[in-house]
């Protein structure tokens, strides 16, 4: 009797609870739908490589839009166009300070022409090679950045979930870029979901153009989930997450922006 009374150690010992798994496909669907929920379930789940995925669709994403703007001949001739203008600019500025004379001008805008041509070798390459290379480097670039926010902090996280932050949140960018495609076969020249549709270059001026495109409502979309996944691997509150991300993006601007004001 006294041996059946006795409670079996095992039998009460209490029950690990199993970790919440997330799909890869339920991560897609919920960084569109509840995003907070779905960074939260990822830092309980083991560790799982959800960027993956995301960045395969990138990557064939970006091919094939780079196929068909290669054969939108109307996009095509506005972009080289407006490269060929910027040229011309920056040469006959040149000339006029006495740096060159107008037959080196000459010469350089043919040699620049020949690296122009949508058709050749080069202009192809660094087409379809962006488009290849890029979802990867912005994948690993930004997720080292805020590995250095997060560890000035003293966050606690797993670089993998930056990883799946930064990875998932890029889904938005996808569907920000075939609408922009979408947007600019409309309307004949290349397009974001920004102040730039509403505000040509022939009112404000190419490089105000270029600057407020580049504040699209895709990239804000964009980096405001990051924001929300790093409060959650990272354990801070989103007041630092933002300012982290939202300060680190717009400093890129202004630095992306002067260069480029200063190259004319």
């Amino acid at each position: 009797m006294e041996e059946n009374n006795q409670s079996n150690p095992v039998e009460n010992a209490p029950v690990a609870e199993t970790p919440e798994q997330l799909t890869v496909s339920d991560a897609i669907t919920g960084v569109f739908t509840s995003p907070g929920e779905t960074f939260e379930t990822i830092v309980r789940t083991p560790k799982k490589t959800y960027w993956v995925i995301p960045v395969i669709i990138s990557v064939v994403v970006g091919i094939v839009l780079t196929f068909l703007f290669f054969r939108d001949e109307q996009l095509i001739s506005g972009v080289m166009d407006k490269q060929k203008a910027a040229l011309e600019k920056r040469m006959e500025e040149q000339v006029k300070s006495g740096k060159i004379s107008g037959e080196q001008a000459k010469v350089s805008i043919e040699q620049a022409e020949k690296f122009m041509d949508p058709k050749g070798a080069f202009f192809q390459i660094i087409g379809y090679g962006g488009a290849l290379v890029s979802p990867f480097l912005i994948l690993f670039v930004l997720s080292l950045v805020y590995l250095v926010a997060l560890k000035i902090m003293k966050a606690e996280f797993e670089f993998t979930n930056i990883l799946n932050v930064v990875g998932l949140s890029m889904l938005v960018t996808i569907v920000g870029a075939v609408i922009g495609f979408v947007l600019s076969v409309i309307t004949g020249e290349m397009s974001t979901v920004s102040l730039g549709l509403v505000l040509k270059d022939s009112s404000v001026g190419l490089k105000v153009h270029e600057l407020i495109s580049k504040i699209d409502v895709f990239a804000i979309w964009f980096y405001f989930l990051i924001g929300i996944g790093l409060s959650k691997i990272g354990k801070i509150t989103s007041g630092k997450a933002y300012g982290v991300v939202f300060g680190i993006w717009i400093l890129w601007i202004i630095v992306t922006s002067t260069v480029s004001f200063l190259m004319g």
